[in-house]
């Protein structure tokens, strides 16, 4: 019987309570000084379409540094390895509802293979 690692997956980490103290101190003095300018923070779920991703960067980010899997729908989804093209969709979405310039910003996870990165985008949608 194999026993279980204590590491984490390899490219993640964990954050223990003192890198969570101070990884929340970093996100919440950026929220303050981004709010400050008029933005507003948007969420956005973790899996996307594959197709959005291979329209915008194409096959390499697609097949090399993006974890795909098939749905139980059938549908061919990836676990978000950047926030652009999704802030596009979301913006496209609610184009004609949107004040311009839409000033929104996101400090959200993306999973790339062998990285787990903390993506901080701060988007505009002019």
């Amino acid at each position: 019987m194999n026993t279980l690692s204590s590491q984490p997956y390899k490219g993640t980490r964990d954050y223990y309570p003192e890198d969570k103290r101070t990884q929340n101190y970093i996100f919440n003095t950026w929220r303050t000084v981004v709010e400050r300018f008029g933005y507003e923070e948007y969420g956005a779920p973790i899996i996307e379409p594959i197709d959005i991703y291979a329209a915008k960067s194409g096959q390499e980010l697609v097949n090399d540094q993006t974890y795909v899997f098939t749905d139980r729908g059938g549908r061919n989804v990836a676990i978000r390895p950047e926030m652009t093209p999704t802030i596009s969709r979301m913006v496209a979405a609610r184009r004609q509802e949107l004040a311009y310039p839409a000033r929104l910003y996101s400090i959200a996870i993306s999973c790339v293979m062998n990285a787990r990165s903390v993506v901080v985008s701060v988007n505009s949608g002019s």
